[in-house]
């Protein structure tokens, strides 16, 4: 039996697939596949080729951008294919490499197959010179690409408002403590920016040594089409300036206030005292109410949204721009007959909409739990000891391509967990990357 037969499709995709891969037999899949492959790699590596090809998986438009990509090394020195460097990463990224070292072996292991589509001009290149490379590679050139590839095989089916979270991450395995013969060297430190319904980083920003978040976030703002988006980030970043920014470029935000601005933050913890909270559940014009109840593992959660128009008492209400409500989120947690109650406050641009108002803070952890959590955990990025900041900061845009991959590809694993797919996928890489193509064909 035909190993491609294990794709599990019907006649009618399986008619699709050959029609288009310009076949007859589902055993000439592979052969079609990598000559596909093949071909869009040598118009990728060759800026002079003039011709041109329809290509049946690669869009014309990505394979344009990637020969825009720059190459800053010395052409008479140059060995390697810039693009063939990059794919190797990422297909040893997609199975389960964990440093340069393994990165090597993944291409040792697989040349057979990679020259069936890649140039592999000056052979196996050394660990050593894979990470060199990438720590040369411009990380916006990059990051452009990958994140359109992403964008262009993911099928936005939500007709919900998009809300992109903003976050930052530290990769603790890049730093170093000082010593008699070094420097203290500070972790790489990346703030980035979530998209919900694409399911994939947007946007990613390093934050420079002696800086923070905040002095980014406008940056990473000015990058990022946000129009018709609600936009949410952690409290050290509700800043005036910031907000600005967002309305200017006709988005939304849903923001924390907490004791770096204790003055407003006090404020609005006078404000919504019980007697307000108890106007507001009651049903006061001008506000509006939530109320959500959840058990996890041994607890029982309340969460209570409270949103307002109520904003001129404030008076530097006009000093944030478009600012159209307050808001407060009670949380009340029961362990073993003990009671704890948390309130956190908000600002935002939006008019009464507690449900629009409440899913936006929800969905801020997004950024945690379904990008952050995946980097540590499914890629192990904090055993990660580069030390040069570009090569590192390339490699984790590399690994949230994957991740979105994997996110794309998760169904036809059976939605095992994304952990899983990337060991299935260095189990047999060949067979797989071929079903993966396969299988996006046909989604």
């Amino acid at each position: 039996m035909n190993r491609y037969n294990k794709l599990n499709v019907t006649k009618d995709q399986m008619k699709y697939l050959k029609k288009k891969l310009n076949i007859t037999k589902a055993e000439d899949i592979e052969i079609a596949v990598l000559k596909e492959l093949k071909e869009a790699f040598k118009e990728l590596n060759d800026k002079r080729q003039k011709s041109k090809t329809h290509y049946k998986i690669w869009d014309k438009e990505l394979k344009e951008a990637f020969k825009e990509l720059n190459d800053k090394r010395q052409k008479s020195k140059t060995h390697y294919k810039i693009w063939d460097i990059v794919c190797y990463v990422i297909f040893a990224q997609m199975s389960g490499a964990e440093d340069w070292e393994d990165i090597e072996e993944f291409i040792n292991v697989h040349y057979d197959f990679f020259r069936k589509f890649l140039l592999m001009t000056g052979g196996v290149p050394n660990y050593q010179t894979i990470e060199r490379v990438m720590s040369i590679i411009d990380s916006k050139e990059l990051e452009k690409i990958l994140v359109e590839f992403i964008k262009k095989i993911t099928f936005n089916k939500t007709m919900e408002i998009e809300i992109l979270n903003i976050d930052g991450r530290v990769d603790c395995g890049s730093s170093r403590s000082s010593t008699n013969y070094q420097e203290k060297i500070s972790p790489l430190n990346v703030l980035n920016a979530y998209s919900n319904n694409y399911g994939i980083c947007l946007a990613s920003e390093m934050i420079e040594d002696k800086t923070n978040e905040i002095t980014t976030i406008p940056i990473i703002l000015e990058r990022l089409n946000i129009k018709d988006t609600i936009v949410t980030w952690d409290a050290l970043n509700t800043q005036k300036k910031n907000v600005e920014i967002v309305k200017t470029k006709k988005g939304d935000y849903v923001v924390p206030v907490k004791k770096n601005h204790p003055n407003f933050n006090a404020d609005l913890e006078l404000y919504f005292d019980e007697q307000t909270q108890e106007e507001i559940i009651a049903g006061r014009s001008d506000s509006a109410y939530l109320k959500k109840e959840e058990k996890s593992h041994s607890c029982f959660i309340t969460y209570e949204y409270f949103q307002t128009s109520d904003i001129k008492w404030y008076s530097e209400y006009k000093e944030w721009k478009g600012l159209n409500s307050f808001g407060m989120v009670k949380k009340t947690i029961i362990k073993d007959n003990q009671k704890t109650v948390e309130q956190r406050y908000y600002i935002s641009s939006l008019y009464i909409n507690i449900d629009l108002f409440s899913h936006s803070i929800r969905k801020h952890w997004s950024v945690e739990n379904k990008l952050h959590w995946h980097l540590d955990f499914t890629f192990r990025e904090d055993k990660n000891t580069t030390q040069n900041k570009n090569a590192l900061m390339n490699l984790q845009l590399i690994n949230k391509f994957c991740l979105g991959i994997f996110n794309r590809i998760k169904p036809f694993y059976k939605n095992k967990s994304l952990r899983r797919i990337r060991k299935i996928m260095g189990m047999d890489f060949e067979d797989n990357l071929i079903k993966n193509i396969c299988y996006l064909l046909l989604s």
